[in-house]
């Protein structure tokens, strides 16, 4: 019998999202299932949605907007599922009749032990739950019975035991059926808040791929593709556009892989131009679809609203590619769009995965030297690898066979304000040794990919680097292992020796259950990377640095019998300086050379290079910034915002020196 109510049943959904500086996503989950559900005559008459709870904030903060809830939702991921959990104890302590329901990729599909370890949780939602939820709420009207509802499990009104449907929700082809949040105004509450709000939007569901890492094929439950309207994802964009969101990201697996893709990408354009929003708008990117793909990164750039193109690899070893079930994009894609993208200077980056099953110390150097000599300019970033809930690499027989061991650690979002003390501490698993990568090798290998990052990516040593691999066919990873596993002699050499230290102090640590992101006071109040925190460190002593690159670089030289050209190595070391940018006020923009160390340098990844010769030249920076000091600007517009679209070095000009601007090089360099 159904009850009987004086009021409408109050909702409360809970989607705490990670407040970066003063920006934050709107919660789009919440949104849709609130959306959908008001499409429901039954619903709208008998609930009444309160204020989304999408912000982190103090337990005691959250607590005290509930009033008197039947139902309590909570949208969970790595970075809220303690908070999540926490306060829907609480809940269930203050108001025993609410229903707790728990979704979201940190809910476990097999719910069994979830529902043992957490009693006060009374339905788990696998998969999409805009149909599920909804159903939910219907049948919350007359019973807490829900066995015949796909795609859930739930506890038991009488046993208290844990009831799993094996149905999976029925997978609606035509999304359209699923109203936006943002179209239908769920957010327009919201927007007012003095908030630099960022939106997710999808254009469509799926994923074709059984990556091990990854909750998109492996725990997604959708392995086919399913769109919306392009109508429907216009309309989105226009709102975006009208409501000046600054940031745009787009939560489709593979961005690209549909022909119709290009056509979203210079919608977005058309909106920027009309309106100036939004200003950036971030994919990730398909494999294998090189035509469009290109087209869409090239237009991108072009309107400044691509930081730059993904061209993920996770892994170079064909051993670890095997066991994580993926298939890497096509060696002759990658090298022609880096090829054309390098051409037309837009920026392009790599991501790879330490930690990976297969994966030994030697394969992960031999994947970033393929990578480097492939003439990527940009960034190779490496992730330390997490274990997800629902997927391969969570599974215990999977860790069993490949001898995986994780360490719980702390988790301080990168780039995310810094977390008080007093807020529920969030957790993720990293796995730190494998049956072919010993946790002393993973300890090895996370030093040298840090300092690869610093030098190649952060651009600390990056025509230094280039130089070396050029002139004297030095690889890069053994410059790096030079420097990474302390094999520098001289006393002289002492900021570099500390930071290597400082990686391995780094890296003892994790191993040791604490977490990575670092807060540097003086550059910022959010966590960065440790190689970033190495960055912030070098960039307070500049000029000691790079006479020490100076030493280093010869030393390691005179170590592997290179008879080397000091004058040369000497302007090399002298343009790396000048181009990578200082928080300190800039006294010197014009430089002078022997050697046409401008014109190498800005040829280098062109087919039309120009060789290393005694043309004396002039270099003089153009477009930069004198941050006079502020370390906080510094940090956000050079790394934070710089270092994936590769605004990271000083713009310069050069030109063929005269005769008498000959006479003044010989002061011009003092590395005593």
């Amino acid at each position: 019998m159904r009850f009987s109510f004086d009021q409408k049943l109050q909702v409360y959904f809970n989607e705490y999202n990670v407040l970066m500086d003063n920006a934050i996503y709107l919660p789009l989950v919440s949104g849709l299932l609130h959306a959908y559900a008001q499409t429901k005559d039954i619903i709208r008459e008998n609930y009444q949605f309160m204020p989304i709870i999408f912000i982190r904030d103090y337990l005691e903060r959250i607590l005290s907007r509930y009033q008197n809830p039947a139902i309590a939702a909570f949208s969970t991921s790595m970075w809220n599922m303690n908070l999540s959990l926490t306060v829907a104890r609480r809940v269930k302590e203050k108001f025993p009749n609410c229903l707790i329901v728990f979704g979201g990729p940190h809910v476990p599909f097999n719910a069994t032990d979830f529902f043992q370890f957490y009693p006060f949780i009374d339905v788990t939602v696998r998969g999409e739950g805009e149909q599920t939820f909804a159903d939910l709420l219907i049948k919350f009207l007359d019973t807490r019975d829900f066995r015949d509802i796909p795609g859930i499990s739930y506890r038991d009104p009488k046993s208290g035991k844990c009831i799993r449907n094996d149905e999976e929700c029925q997978l609606i082809k035509d999304l359209d059926i699923y109203p936006s949040p943002y179209l239908e105004g769920v957010f327009d509450y919201l927007l007012p808040m003095d908030i630099d709000f960022q939106v997710i939007i999808e254009t469509n569901r799926g994923c074709p791929f059984m990556c091990s890492f990854c909750f998109w094929g492996q725990g997604g439950l959708n392995k086919r593709y399913r769109s919306f309207s392009l109508n429907r994802v216009k309309k989105v964009v226009e709102w975006c556009g009208l409501n000046k969101i600054k940031y745009v990201f787009c939560a489709d697996s593979n961005f690209g892989i549909f022909k119709r893709d290009l056509e979203i990408a210079k919608y977005f354009v058309q909106i920027k131009l009309k309106y100036g929003f939004p200003e950036k708008f971030r994919v990730c990117y398909s494999k294998n679809v090189e035509d469009t793909i290109y087209e869409i990164g090239k237009i991108l750039t072009k309107h400044n609203m691509e930081k730059g193109i993904t061209m993920s690899l996770q892994s170079n070893s064909q051993e670890a590619l095997f066991n994580v079930g993926r298939k890497n994009i096509k060696s002759s894609v990658y090298y022609n769009l880096q090829k054309k993208y390098n051409k037309e200077n837009i920026p392009v980056y790599t991501e790879l995965i330490l930690g990976l099953p297969g994966e030994t110390y030697q394969s992960f150097l031999n994947g970033i030297e393929e990578i480097l000599e492939s003439a990527i300019k940009n960034q190779v970033f490496v992730y330390l690898c997490q274990v997800y809930p629902n997927t391969e690499l969570a599974d215990k027989e999977y860790q069993k066979k490949f001898k995986i061991s994780t360490v719980r650690i702390p988790l301080n979002e990168i780039h995310a304000v810094e977390r008080p003390r007093e807020f529920i501490p969030e957790y993720e698993d990293i796995i730190v040794s494998t049956a072919s990568m010993p946790v002393d090798d993973w300890k090895r290998t996370v030093v040298v990919s840090w300092i690869m990052q610093l030098f190649h990516g952060l651009k600390l040593g990056f025509y230094i680097l280039i130089y070396l691999v050029d002139r004297y066919h030095v690889k890069y990873t053994e410059f790096f292992e030079y420097i990474g596993l302390l094999k520098i002699k001289s006393n002289r050499i002492k900021i570099l020796k500390s930071e290597v230290l400082n990686f391995y102090k780094a890296a003892d640590s994790i191993i040791q259950g604490n977490p990575r992101g670092l807060i540097m006071p003086n550059f910022g109040n959010i966590y960065w990377e440790i190689e970033e925190a190495s960055y912030i460190n070098i960039s307070n002593k500049k000029e000691s640095f790079y006479n020490e690159m100076y030493e280093v670089t010869k030393e390691y030289l005179e170590s592997i019998g290179v008879d080397y050209n000091d004058e040369e190595l000497k302007e090399v070391v002298e343009y790396q300086k000048a181009r990578v940018s200082n928080y300190m006020s800039i006294e010197k923009q014009e430089y002078y050379f022997k050697h046409n160390i401008p014109e190498y340098f800005d040829t280098y990844f062109l087919e039309a290079r120009s060789s290393l010769s005694e043309i004396p030249q002039i270099m003089i920076l153009t477009d930069f910034k004198d941050y006079k000091g502020d370390k906080k600007a510094f940090a956000k517009e050079i790394i934070l915002y710089g270092r994936k679209s590769n605004k990271m070095l000083h713009a310069v000009r050069w030109f063929n020196s005269n005769t008498k601007a000959r006479k003044i090089f010989g002061d011009l360099y003092d590395y005593k």
